[in-house]
């Protein structure tokens, strides 16, 4: 298969890129170029140049000096910089672009599911410790050779081809998150896993369990953050890659189900990602939504959304009772997370409840007295507990629309708290 030419991939690169941006990494590649220095592009970016998909990734790789680099950038642009000295690694951010800088590298694992040892190497050596194949390509930016596409392992024939190929037997067992990856890229881009590398997959699910808990929600994170989550979810669920998390993790269609009317029922404009978890730990039994938090380490957030999921599948029977009045069901609900209430809306099968829920997402929860104990204190009633009860009865009359003026409500917080302030 023909490569594509240094002078077309040039030309790709500089109208997938902003001018600025495409004007930096000259700059970058003209200051490796004057110390001796090789510069790359490499990684995501490279794959998506080549298949015409606009990359949110930048990747760039030195045979040299990758903190040089990035002061030099630095000091250029007035970016933001954090450098990292284990992995000899710098996060540049520019103009509202981030940039991943690092060394040529090799890496060695001292068991499946360690962080690697890093050592220094070339383009070559960095791109044969990747992945897969259509993520193990570089660009050169620098010198004679700009625009000359690297790739020593096949990627672009497999990226034409549509496959999604391991590099070597041990690399799954190398790194287990790899096995995440592999699923996310394949349904993503409608590829396949190529049969060696999916018996070597199958074979390296008994690894999942070493991995720490930070690195395996970050792969969830990343799975949830596609466009369609439910497919590699799906896929993972049959290839009992869940189960390898979690014994009795699973996602089926009818999750993929909730996940699709997240997308198309986002009624808080939340990020969908949390609205998926929590749509998929709604489903699951109590048990298993704790077990889950706690093996992927979840942020507080989304533990108080698990819990809160917990109350409100014990609050169901109450949200069920014929008559309630508005003032009912924000006594139900008004301590349970919205995002908790919006996945409630996606997969519970009574009809009651979900348009009491969307009632309350929409309206219930926004509705306050006008009063508010400060005004009550000015008209000289005392502060105390009594000031916030009559406050909360006055909301409840103004949910169930006894009182709709401020006249109304001052003249219920004198029949609540007395007719003449002391």
């Amino acid at each position: 298969m023909d490569m594509p030419n240094s002078t077309r991939i040039t030309a790709s690169l500089k109208a997938s890129l902003a001018e600025d941006f495409f004007s930096l990494l000259t700059r970058a590649g003209e200051f490796c170029h004057k110390r001796g220095e090789r510069l790359f592009v490499a990684g995501g970016i490279v794959r998506d140049l080549l298949i015409d998909i606009q990359s949110k990734d930048i990747d760039l790789v030195v045979e040299g000096d990758s903190h040089a680099l990035a002061d030099e950038i630095a000091r250029l642009y007035n970016a933001k910089i954090t450098l990292h000295q284990r992995f000899q690694t710098a996060k540049l951010s520019v103009n509202g672009f981030t940039v991943d800088i690092a060394i040529a590298r090799k890496e060695t694992y001292d068991h499946p599911g360690a962080l690697p040892k890093i050592t220094a190497g070339t383009m070559e050596d960095d791109l044969k410790r990747r992945d897969f194949s259509i993520n193990a390509m570089a660009v050169s930016i620098s010198g004679d050779t700009y625009g000359h596409l690297v790739d020593p392992l096949g990627g672009y024939a497999d990226l034409k081809a549509g496959i999604i190929r391991i590099l070597h037997p041990e690399s799954f067992s190398d790194d287990p998150t790899r096995i995440f990856r592999a699923i996310r890229y394949e349904q993503r881009f409608g590829f396949e896993i190529e049969p060696e590398t999916l018996t070597l997959l199958q074979e390296a699910k008994k690894h999942i369990p070493a991995l720490s808990a930070d690195r395996l929600r970050y792969e969830f994170e990343c799975i949830l953050d596609e466009q369609a989550p439910e497919k590699a979810l799906c896929r993972a669920s049959r290839l009992s890659v869940l189960k390898a998390v979690s014994e009795k993790l699973v996602f089926d269609m009818t999750s993929a189900g909730w996940f699709k009317s997240v997308r198309e029922n986002n009624s808080l404009e939340s990020p969908l990602p949390s609205l998926y978890l929590a749509s998929w730990i709604g489903g699951m039994a109590d048990s298993d939504a704790q077990r889950l938090a706690a093996r992927l380490n979840l942020s507080a957030d989304s533990r108080k959304t698990v819990g809160d999921i917990s109350k409100l599948k014990k609050r169901l029977i109450n949200l069920r009772l014929p008559g309630l009045l508005p003032a009912d069901i924000c006594r139900i609900l008004d301590s349970i997370t919205p995002v908790a209430i919006e996945a409630f809306t996606v997969i519970s099968p009574d009809s009651m409840v979900k348009e009491r829920l969307r009632m309350y997402l929409a309206s219930l929860r926004h509705i306050r007295p006008i009063l508010g104990g400060d005004e009550l204190i000015e008209l000289g009633y005392s502060p105390g507990p009594d000031i916030g009860k009559a406050l909360q009865k006055i909301k409840n009359a103004r949910l169930n629309g006894v009182v709709s003026t401020r006249k109304q409500e001052i003249e219920m917080a004198k029949n609540l708290l007395g007719r003449s302030s002391p």
